[in-house]
């Protein structure tokens, strides 16, 4: 992982999240990635659409409803 503080992304909408999460990916170079906490709603409505365009997904519950994710730029 080359990203150094994990962010809190819990408060946001998912919608919100989505453009949050595209704007910040866009601008990582290849190879690297994010880390950041999520609500289970939003691993839900986020990670699977990302996995598809070729991101490498990871998560992790922490608790029932906070993930640790780990977004990685092809």
């Amino acid at each position: 992982m080359n990203s150094t503080e994990i962010q809190d992304f819990t408060d946001l909408t998912c919608t919100n999240l989505m453009i949050k999460l595209k704007i910040t990916l866009n601008k990582l170079p290849s190879g690297n990635s994010i880390s950041f906490y999520a609500t289970r709603e939003q691993v839900d409505n986020t990670c699977t659409p990302f996995s598809r365009q070729g991101y490498d997904v990871r998560y992790e519950s922490s608790n029932e409803n906070r993930h640790l994710v780990q977004m990685k730029k092809p």
